[in-house]
């Protein structure tokens, strides 16, 4: 399984090109593919507010899932593509996490903690159906996407920068009590992996936007390798079948 978090994918910083250049060696690839959110900058799934990039890959995305399984967890940057983009995937969750059949618990990390207020304040703002009917409806909405933009960056800025470890720590807990074995968590833009006397582990990913690196999961094993990508070949582990 492949997993890719917080690629931050724009025009206005050129990364687009490269990134999608990475699809295109996954395509070789057998394994699933997890999404984990803040894939755009800002994805705003309405009419009216997405380019030609988030539709490019809207349509990358339903090819691949002919073949594999591809998921989608919604960060902070993404707004309503479990309504409204759901067919582009096999799951697409806006949860705070979700859990599949082999106890696997994907989870963005922006509501890990409880005592960020002003961003959880300003999420349920946001994220609810009553918002989307305005922003639907809104005369002029895409051009304020830069300035909403920027608003983002203002929130949760504190909780990202000092890595909140207990509290990601007693939520790691709280899933692995429930039968989850692993969790995979993004967001933070660092890796950090904290794993419990029965040998259950919660994995902080590396930000693809900074790094580009995607983790590679073994089932099996159990093991999580962050690989960078080269951008003329893609090695993977060998799957079995």
């Amino acid at each position: 399984m492949i997993i890719i978090t917080d690629a931050h994918v724009s025009k206005a910083t050129g990364n687009y090109a490269t990134f999608f250049k990475m699809l295109e060696l996954f395509e070789d690839s057998r394994q699933d593919l997890i999404f984990l959110g803040d894939i755009f900058d800002l994805w705003v799934a309405l009419p009216g507010y997405e380019s030609d990039i988030h539709h490019d890959y809207i349509q990358w995305c339903r090819e691949q899932k002919k073949h594999r399984t591809v998921g989608f967890m919604e960060g902070n940057r993404e707004y309503f593509l479990a309504t409204e983009r759901e067919q582009a995937f096999s799951w697409c969750s806006a949860d705070a996490w979700y859990r599949d059949e082999a106890n696997n618990l994907f989870v963005h990390g922006d509501q890990i903690n409880r005592r960020d207020r002003n961003y959880l304040a300003f999420r349920k703002l946001l994220k609810n159906r009553v918002a989307k009917a305005i922003i639907k409806r809104l005369p002029f909405g895409p051009r304020y996407v830069e300035s909403f933009k920027q608003r983002l960056k203002q929130t949760n800025t504190e909780f990202r920068l000092h890595l909140p470890r207990k509290e990601i720590e007693v939520f790691a807990e709280s899933r692995f009590v429930e039968g989850v074995d692993s969790i995979f968590m993004g967001h933070f833009h660092r890796e950090y992996i904290y794993r419990n006397p029965d040998s259950k582990a919660l994995y902080i990913l590396p930000d693809w936007f900074s790094t580009q690196k995607v983790a590679v999961f073994d089932q099996e094993s159990k093991i999580t390798t962050y690989l960078p990508v080269s951008y003329t070949h893609l090695t993977l582990p060998t799957i079995t079948e």
